[in-house]
């Protein structure tokens, strides 16, 4: 137990140096980065509960937002989580060391999965407070309520967080051999990712749909509880009172993460044997190269980093899939999107959600963001080759404003036509698009130029969890909110159309004050990394 403890400590702190805003202190930067993180959760299970409490006391069910708030926390979690496993649990530097010493390759593996809890503790504790409030308010003191069942809520909480713990461990594992063992090993681990993640969004959506079938058919919705989705019919009835259950739920959580720990501990070298000699290459051959302009090289080397590496072309591509995914279901189910509108009060109407739908999305499609970062240990060769810092900034950004822009663009075009928008509002969302887009690239390279972290052993780590990534993200989406407690604030005196071209201009002129910080300060900064 001493020494694994001693390895918890060493991988926790190493997760909040990855989490640092830099500076000498970087565990107290480390701490303040996963105190945004509970910020976040509780903001949103703050919505969500209550207004999912509501709709389910009116019918009698209040005790039902108990699983499915708790479900929602893991797939939430998940999504933080599942890509981080692969780089958490099997890369970085210290591995091969810790596997010289005397311990346990199941202790080394449990060290590093139990610094991947604490993340997910951190994030399911914090999401259910608020449900749980929201529960007691409804409930009152009586049965089921009070002191015994925080008492049973604070028993189970540490428990709720092995689910998707064990789920993005599996996950990491499954792409980890994927990277080892096959030979288009890129291709096969975008595919499982894709798949993994499919399968959390399908779930998401799907949840929806069980709120609704909950209110009109509660029995067959218990049923699934204790089938299917049995942990958590068993963390309903142990919250209600039944301690079998409750130890039930701890016995089923805690039993296959061990097991799973344990397994990977049984194959963990070689897995990471697989993974390291997956770079070596015996095919080289000599042939002609075709000759260029160095901008367009620095670009094409960009575009194969992207293409070619799973987690950063999933974690910062998913929100151009979704608004593609969005604009074009809103265009072949005019029917549905009809009703939508109408209830709003028409195309004109619309156009402020349509807005907000594809803003969020592109403001955390941010793929400059870390890409200084993950040029890592060959930064080196960009700096000594005779090429203009401004190239390569410029490279950068250009496919920032393609993945980022150009999705947006689009669906904001096909949102436009789903909902029958009117052509001055239309352009006004083609504007807010073409402004973002332009913005987000800009935003990302200044951030990443103000927090690097080219120290790093596995790229998930600068793709999930390293402050500039949440920086560039969360910044974007903070802009887009204060865009929309703008427009709540001036719709009385402004036409949407005329507060969109406002915006994309006041966008516009910060992405050009960003790009100018970056050129000025820019080669000097990358001078010094």
């Amino acid at each position: 137990m001493r020494k694994l403890g001693m390895l918890w400590k060493l991988n926790f702190r190493a997760m909040l140096g990855v989490l640092s805003l830099g500076g000498g202190k970087k565990t107290a930067g480390g701490l303040g980065v996963l105190a945004l993180m509970a910020f976040l959760a509780l903001y949103c299970s703050s919505t969500y509960s209550f207004l999912l409490t509501d709709a389910l006391s009116a019918a009698g069910l209040t005790e039902f937002v108990l699983p499915l708030m708790s479900i929602m926390a893991c797939l939430m979690s998940l999504m933080l989580t599942v890509m981080a496993a692969s780089g958490l649990v099997f890369g970085g530097k210290d591995t091969d060391l810790m596997l010289t010493l005397p311990v346990p390759a199941f202790t080394v593996v449990l060290g590093k999965v139990l610094a991947l809890y604490l993340e997910n503790f951190v994030f399911c504790g914090m999401w259910m407070l608020p449900t749980s409030l929201a529960y007691l308010m409804d409930a009152g003191l009586g049965a089921g309520g009070g002191a015994l069942f925080c008492v049973r809520m604070a028993l189970a909480l540490p428990f709720l967080p092995l689910v998707p713990s064990f789920i993005g461990l599996l996950c990491g594992w499954a792409i980890s051999f994927a990277s080892g063992h096959m030979r288009h090993s890129s291709l096969a681990a975008t595919a499982l990712s894709l798949l993994f993640v499919g399968l959390v969004l399908v779930g998401s959506f799907q949840l929806q749909g069980f709120v609704g079938l909950l209110i009109t058919q509660s029995e067959q919705v218990r049923h699934v509880l204790h089938t299917w989705l049995l942990p958590f019919g068993l963390l309903l009835d142990g919250l209600m009172g039944s301690m079998a259950a409750l130890t039930g739920f701890a016995a089923l959580v805690l039993l296959p993460f061990l097991a799973l720990t344990w397994l990977v501990g049984t194959r963990y070298r070689r897995i990471l044997s697989a993974v390291a000699s997956r770079h070596t290459r015996s095919d080289y051959k000599l042939r002609e190269v075709k000759t260029g302009s160095a901008f367009s090289a620095l670009f094409a080397k960009e575009c194969r980093r992207y293409f070619g590496s799973t987690v950063y072309l999933l974690n910062t591509g998913i929100g151009a899939v979704m608004m593609i995914g969005v604009s074009v279901y809103a265009l072949f189910a005019r029917d549905k999107a009809a009703l939508i509108v109408d209830s709003l009060g028409g195309g004109a109407a619309a156009a402020p959600m349509a807005a907000l739908t594809f803003c969020l999305l592109e403001s955390f499609t941010n793929t400059a963001g870390i890409s200084i970062s993950l040029e890592g240990k060959t930064l080196w060769i960009l700096k000594e080759a005779p090429v203009p810092a401004l190239v390569l900034f410029g490279a950068k950004a250009l496919l920032g404003a393609l993945v980022a822009g150009v999705p947006g663009m689009a669906c904001a075009v096909l949102l436009s036509l789903a909902a029958g928008i009117p052509w001055v509002p239309a352009l006004a969302l083609f504007s807010l698009a073409l402004g973002l887009g332009v913005f987000v690239p800009a935003l990302g390279l200044a951030v990443n130029l103000r927090f690097p972290k080219t120290d790093y052993e596995n790229e998930a780590i600068v793709v999930k969890q390293s402050a500039s990534s949440m920086i560039s993200s969360f910044g974007g989406m903070a802009v887009v909110g204060a865009g929309a407690l703008a427009w709540s604030l001036l719709s009385r005196w402004l036409s949407f159309a005329a507060f969109g071209f406002l915006a994309a201009a006041v966008l516009v002129a910060a992405a050009t004050g960003l790009w100018n910080w970056v050129c000025r300060r820019g080669p000097e900064i990358l001078r010094t990394l």
